[in-house]
């Protein structure tokens, strides 16, 4: 105002107003230039987001498509390559292409259930557009530093998220378990990273993983329930039997040894336990386990028949050949814990065939231990007090096989003991020998 006034005053005012007309007239054209210019450079970019907001107003498809080609030079166009809004409308274009394709694909059904139009049109339905639509809004937020669409951005890959799953989910209904490990691999890791913890999907992860094979995978996703406390039990037993199926005695070791010493209060972790050191040779380790498990279940009448025949196994051992090896100094109080446990089995469970047979073996298999010791004894008299004793033993067992080859009259094992204990304890004239040896040679009713 003061520069105005001092021009004014030296009649300068005229020249000061013409001059300011020519400036605001360059300034204009410099303006519209400027605007001109930068419209050129964007006009790909404003005519993809022109179209596409057509589209959300009146759901042209043709502006959809249109808006598709602009956006795919806009993206490729240095000078709007590297526009986060490029990225962004990108995302947008191709997520709603993704979805019309859906809708048409479910248009196409004719079922009536809703759920199942909607798997079979994820099936159906190319999976192109989605993946173009992540890609874009991933890079949108790479650029995106003043977070402009950075937010609905990342609700956006959330939806792309939920998309994946479903896919995976309509392909897991559909037992395509190859095309459902990497749509939930893809979704479940998105999530994740987002902090979202999907666990419906990740243990659908883990049952397609194993289903194809991928024991490893399958565990990896398993392990990830476990870490949040999603049914850890559950989770290790899954894992277990994989390897199992597998045969991969090595993972399964590791895996029963992590499970049960994450999870020492579980029953069912325990028992693996046990099995485990029983394949593998380590009865003292597995008799300790058992009594750990009569501690949180003490009338299971399973693990006492187990604890029975752990003590039975190191009373009397045996090379990998059957034949017997040289026995401990303690032998016989492990034969006596064994004999308890049996009879304790049976007294928990009447009727349980496992423990009448294993209680009458281990009298068969006692008394014939003392007849081949007494083969060695050159006193006869010695000789017949201990054939006697076996034949008290034997005694002892018939009773326990007779009950149980009425509990299961086909088992051969059964038959095979009894009869050859009826021999032993001059019963082979009997009618109950004829009988038993004419239904194992084939001829009994």
């Amino acid at each position: 105002m003061r520069h105005y006034l001092f021009f004014k005053e030296r009649g300068w005012g005229r020249v000061f107003h013409t001059f300011g007309t020519v400036m605001k007239k360059y300034i204009l054209i410099l303006f519209i230039a400027a605007g001109g210019i930068s419209y050129s450079q964007n006009k790909n970019l404003n005519s993809a987001t022109a179209l596409y907001e057509d589209y959300k107003k009146f759901n042209d498809k043709n502006s959809l498509l249109q808006a598709k080609e602009k956006i795919d030079l806009a993206a490729k166009d240095e000078t709007t390559a590297g526009k986060e809004k490029t990225w962004f409308y990108r995302g947008e274009i191709y997520l709603s292409l993704f979805d019309l394709n859906l809708k048409n694909e479910m248009n196409k059904s004719a079922d009536g259930d809703i759920n199942k139009k909607l798997l079979g049109a994820y099936q159906a339905v190319s999976m192109n557009e989605l993946d173009e639509a992540l890609q874009s809004f991933q890079k949108e937020t790479e650029l995106d530093e003043k977070k402009i669409y950075s937010d609905d951005a990342n609700l956006k890959i959330k939806v792309i998220a939920n998309d994946y799953s479903d896919r995976a989910y309509s392909s897991l209904r559909n037992k395509n378990y190859a095309d459902a490990v990497p749509y939930y691999e893809k979704s479940v890791e998105m999530k994740l990273k987002m902090n979202v913890t999907d666990t419906a999907s990740i243990n659908n992860l883990a049952v397609a993983a194993s289903h194809e094979k991928e024991y490893k995978k399958a565990e990896k996703y398993y392990e990830k329930l476990i870490a949040i406390n999603y049914k850890p039990e559950t989770s290790y037993l899954t894992i277990i039997q994989l390897y199992k199926d597998a045969e991969d005695t090595a993972s399964l070791r590791k895996i029963i040894l992590k499970a049960s010493d994450a999870m020492p209060e579980s029953y069912l972790l325990l028992i693996e336990k046990i099995n485990l050191y029983l394949k593998s040779g380590k009865s003292e380790d597995a008799i300790a386990s058992i009594h750990r498990a009569l501690e949180k279940n003490p009338d299971n009448h399973e693990l006492h028949l187990v604890l029975g025949q752990t003590y039975n196994k190191v009373a009397f051992p045996k090379d990998a050949a059957g034949n017997d090896l040289p026995r401990t100094a303690n032998s016989a109080g492990l034969a006596k814990k064994a004999e308890e446990e049996f009879n304790k089995a049976i007294e928990l469970k009447p009727g349980y065939f496992a423990g009448l047979y294993s209680l009458g073996v281990f009298y068969n298999n006692m008394g014939a231990a003392i007849i081949n010791e007494a083969e060695n004894t050159k006193d006869p008299k010695k000789v017949k007090a201990e054939e006697a004793r076996a034949d008290s033993i034997f005694q002892k067992a018939i009773p326990l096989l007779e009950k149980a080859h009425e509990l299961d009259a086909t088992d051969k094992d059964t038959m095979r003991t009894l009869r050859q204990l009826y021999a032993r304890t001059g019963q082979g004239e009997t009618e109950k020998y004829k009988k038993l040896d004419a239904e194992l040679k084939g001829g009994g009713k």
